[in-house]
């Protein structure tokens, strides 16, 4: 795995965001729901897609897509009831233009297509003539 591109430090981008929209609602609760308030939170899934991607899986991209695009959808949809209801922005800010960021940078980062679709290092093979 090349680490010295502009592909995979992109791709570090989109996991750290990844795990940060995942990390704020399992240790700020506040900054989603009133005290009394649950908000449930699941790392399994995004840790599962950095996987996929750093594994370079054929349809990583495409599922990384889909699946934070849902979750942009949900918390863009929960960060408008919230922001009517006057409930707290915060964390939904947050995550919300976090799970953006992600898709913004799978979607129009040639780099990290590049990196996904080169081979793995120890498959490239040397020729010296």
């Amino acid at each position: 795995m090349q680490i010295s591109g502009k592909g995979f430090w992109l791709l570090v981008l989109v996991a750290a965001c990844m795990l940060l929209s995942d990390w704020l609602p399992a240790h700020h609760k506040l900054w989603f729901v009133s005290e009394t308030g649950h908000v449930g939170h699941g790392q399994s899934l995004n840790v599962v897609m950095i996987l996929l991607l750093f594994g370079r899986w054929k349809h990583a991209r495409n599922l990384a897509l889909f699946v934070n695009g849902l979750q942009f959808l949900f918390g863009a949809l929960i960060l408008f009831t919230a922001w009517k209801w006057g409930q707290p922005l915060l964390g939904y800010t947050l995550t919300t233009l976090l799970n953006l960021v992600v898709l913004k940078v799978l979607s129009d980062s040639r780099a990290v297509r590049n990196f996904l679709q080169a081979p793995p290092a120890h498959t490239v093979r040397e020729t010296s003539h």
